[in-house]
């Protein structure tokens, strides 16, 4: 096909040998032209005396990979000096000028690649970034560019621009958001040549040895399938990152979506609302639960009243700001995280749609003030973008809008790696498909999540791998999505003494960076040659692992064998890696699934050192459900403590419960809670369903049986009940029949809660409905956990009847026993 912009301008012999290049896109390489031959220098490098930031440092790598992989050095000029035959053009010049070889015009970091008899020209857009007044230049100058910023706009608002200093980095001298066109085009060269970086650092990296590389035959323009690449890596940001990581991270194509999407915020609403000015000066900005407003939600933030015609008129005025003193393209409208509970002002009752389970009960509220701010927003800037996550509480799209306004974009949140569940995708596909129905502008991105390795998470030490799974994900998005934020974890600095969070994700993100350019590519022959390449003697054990941990990995946290079998593959690998670099690589595994020996012990060993406890038979007409535990169904039933979740010392306020079972096939817990001031108890919500107790004094009961696992049952002071089916997710559409009855008296709150249990076959038969499971016995008992949070001007107190260790009640191998004698 003809590239007109480049062949109709050139003359005479040049253009019939471009012609001739133009039938394959890198072709043989120009009879009788070297870069470098027999080790020996051929071609000088040349690049514009005012060359882009980012031109300068293509120039220094198309330099250092060619001297690595030949032994020549190749000279860097501002003009051919007449002592090379061959001269490589790199970024924009007035050489490339003259050839009629332009990038300016390549987006997303797309780039040119045009050879000719004693040339080549590797082009793209290079524009250097910069930054406008006010912005941060580091960590102490917030304060003064919130007070220009305040100048600016005669308003309170955050500044997201106060933390730009962490997108330059100051060893390269570039900025995150610097064009790369020219940089991808000379990796591109390079990787033709068979260079690899695999993992950050000269332990990733593969370089071959060649005495002569040949001047190639090329013409072609290289564009990716995806805009945004943008793989945000957790402390390796631009600022703090080394060099060996920034340029990894270059090396891998990727784009952080600047001239899209701007400067990244995922809950902009927090700009307009966090500061302490407007907590006090706009109280009504800021959600009621239970009578409070939402002031410290998610470390101070806040959660906003998304019926504040005040708040939405400041977003307006906030977002236009951005538009006209910093030129943003798009502004994020997304609430606080953590936002799952509905605001209980008069103006917002109703809003909620909890019909929709606990991915869509705020969809319409949050989307429909999102929608609001975007149509307000057309007005004056119809080519600025409004942005918002789908995400928690709010991923569905809404349905009282038929179509948003038509500057809306979404950012869909989700896991690529749990599509191993087929229902898991097609809920995405299906997620997918309603949004794009409900958005004009078709402006989909993804929000995706590599943190496995991040401590706490349920597959840290786990050798995560899914690369077919991305390839199959990111084809089934071409032409539907513009491009991926991914939050790759990344180790701590005081982590270092751990397993690298990169050991087996590094292949992940690579699979990634490369699919973003072309999802048409064979994965296979990818892989093939990363286990050749990357594990030299092991790469036939290195795959039998990887093939297996990628078909196995969920079922490591749960199954002993899993783990047996990973160790066996991991071992006969480094047998056969040796004392040699892929030895080193190999070990980069080995010690990353270290402690996954420990949770094999735990898996091994089951429940060990956690309570147990017994429900004794108790006749139901023994007890008036009533919430006092003064029937005498409970007498002579033991009652059990809840200690601190972390410490498992005494609390501060004391919690007991007993446990009995039913003559009606229920279960029955009576609880008790000590209070200082029962007056002062912190009751968010009196309305069963509403998430917003979450944010108050609560009792949770979390359970498993032996065929299900888990059911959470959250209760509050006033009665009001939360019940979850905790399978997959929060599926806030099963009932799990329970009835509740509190009681308020002096000094103490007590509950009474029935649990009727419906059969082990309720599943099947109703999942949306009942108990799955049956009485619980020695042989076949019961797992649980009670729990209260005690939430007090800015603390909250955390206790349990198996402390968990963490911060939060949701540890499963923490659950105690329960059997009925």
């Amino acid at each position: 096909m003809r590239q007109r912009g480049v062949w109709s301008s050139l003359g005479g012999g040049m253009t019939l040998l471009l012609v001739m290049a133009a039938f394959a896109c890198s072709g043989p390489a120009w009879a009788e032209s070297f870069i470098v031959k027999d080790g020996q220098a051929r071609a000088e490098i040349v690049v514009s005396e005012h060359r882009a930031r980012m031109v300068q440092l293509a120039a220094s790598e198309l330099q250092t990979y060619v001297e690595k992989t030949s032994g020549a050095k190749l000279p860097i000029t501002t003009e051919p000096s007449g002592k090379y035959p061959v001269q490589i053009y790199v970024g924009k010049s007035a050489y490339t000028d003259r050839l009629k070889v332009f990038g300016d015009d390549l987006k997303h970091g797309a780039f040119r690649m045009v050879s000719g008899e004693n040339s080549l020209a590797l082009v793209g857009k290079d524009a250097d970034f910069v930054p406008r007044e006010p912005y941060g230049r580091g960590r102490g100058d917030r304060a003064r560019v919130l007070k220009e910023w305040d100048a600016l706009t005669g308003e309170k608002w955050e500044n997201r621009h106060t933390s730009l200093f962490k997108l330059y980095n100051k060893d390269l001298d570039i900025w995150q958001d610097d064009d790369r066109g020219t940089i991808n085009a000379v990796y591109k060269f390079l990787r033709d040549l068979g260079v690899r970086w695999y993992f950050p650092g000269e332990l990733g990296e593969i370089t071959p040895r060649m005495k002569s590389i040949a001047l190639p035959g090329v013409n072609k323009i290289v564009r990716p399938d995806f805009a945004v690449r943008n793989i945000y890596q957790y402390y390796q940001e631009f600022f703090g990152g080394s060099e060996d990581e920034i340029k990894w991270q270059l090396r891998l194509g990727l784009n952080s979506g600047h001239e899209l999407l701007g400067l990244r915020r995922a809950h902009g609403i927090t700009e307009v609302h966090a500061r302490d000015e407007v907590k006090k000066s706009h109280p009504e900005y800021f959600a009621l639960y239970g009578g409070k407003r939402a002031f410290d939600h998610h470390g101070g933030d806040g959660a906003p009243c998304l019926s504040s015609e005040g708040l939405l008129q400041d977003n307006v005025k906030y977002a236009r700001a951005l538009f006209d003193i910093y030129d943003d393209p798009t502004v994020n409208v997304a609430p606080v995280d953590g936002y799952y509970a509905l605001c209980q002002c008069d103006g917002c009752k109703g809003k909620g749609t909890p019909g929709r389970g606990y991915s869509g009960r705020m969809s319409d509220y949050v989307w429909g003030y999102v929608n609001r701010v975007a149509q307000e927003l057309y007005k004056t800037h119809p080519n600025k973008k409004v942005s918002c996550i789908a995400y928690g509480a709010y991923q569905l799209p809404p349905e009282k809008i038929d179509k948003m306004s038509p500057n809306v974009v979404v950012t869909v949140c989700r896991w690529r790696s749990l599509f191993h569940n087929p229902d898991t995708r097609k809920q995405f596909l299906d997620l997918r498909k309603a949004w794009l129905e409900k958005l004009p502008s078709k402006e989909m991105y993804i929000y995706d999540y590599y943190l496995h390795a991040r401590p706490g998470s349920p597959w840290e030490t786990v050798p995560v791998y899914f690369p077919r799974l991305i390839a199959e994900d990111l084809r089934s998005l071409k032409g539907k999505s513009r491009g991926d934020f991914i939050e790759v974890y990344r180790n701590r600095p005081d982590q270092s003494h751990e397993g690298h969070a990169l050991a087996s994700n590094h292949l992940n993100v690579y699979i990634t960076a490369r699919m973003y350019w072309n999802t048409d590519q064979d994965l296979d022959a990818l892989l093939d040659e990363y286990y050749d390449k990357f594990y030299g003697p092991a790469r036939e054990e290195m795959k039998a692992f990887i093939e297996y941990a990628e078909a196995n990995w969920p079922k490591a946290t749960k199954e002993v064998e899993v783990i047996d079998r990973l160790f066996e593959r991991i071992g006969a690998a480094q047998k056969a890696a040796g004392d040699t670099i892929y030895g080193r690589r190999v070990d980069l595994v080995v010690h990353y699934m270290e402690r996954l020996k420990q949770l094999r012990e735990r898996l091994t060993r089951g429940r060990e050192n956690v309570p147990e406890a017994r429900a004794l038979r108790r006749n139901q007409a023994d007890i008036k459900l009533d919430g006092k535990l003064d029937d005498k169904f409970w007498e002579g039933v033991r009652v059990y403590t809840l200690r601190e979740i972390q410490t498992g010392r005494p609390p501060q306020y004391g919690t007991s419960f007993r446990v009995a079972w039913g003559s009606d096939d229920s279960l029955y817990f009576g609880i008790r809670c000590e209070d200082r001031d029962t007056e002062t108890l912190n009751i968010a919500t009196r309305k069963d369903g509403d998430t917003s107790i979450w944010t108050g004094d609560t009792l949770e009961i979390l359970f498993e049986t032996p065929t299900h696992s888990y059911y959470q049952i959250t209760i509050n002071p006033a009665g009001a009940m939360l019940d979850l089916d905790r399978k997959q997710g929060h599926n806030t559409l099963w009932s799990s029949g329970a009835q509740v009855a509190t009681h308020i008296g002096d000094g103490i709150w007590t509950l009474e809660v029935r649990l009727p249990v419906a059969g082990e076959e309720a599943r099947e038969l109703d999942p949306q409905n009942g108990i799955a499971g049956k009485r619980p016995s020695r042989v076949y008992p019961w797992y649980f956990n009670v729990c209260r949070q005690r939430v007090r001007d800015n603390s909250t107190e955390l206790s349990a009847w198996s402390p968990t260790g963490k911060r939060h009640f949701h540890e499963l191998m923490k659950f105690g026993k329960l059997w009925v004698k």
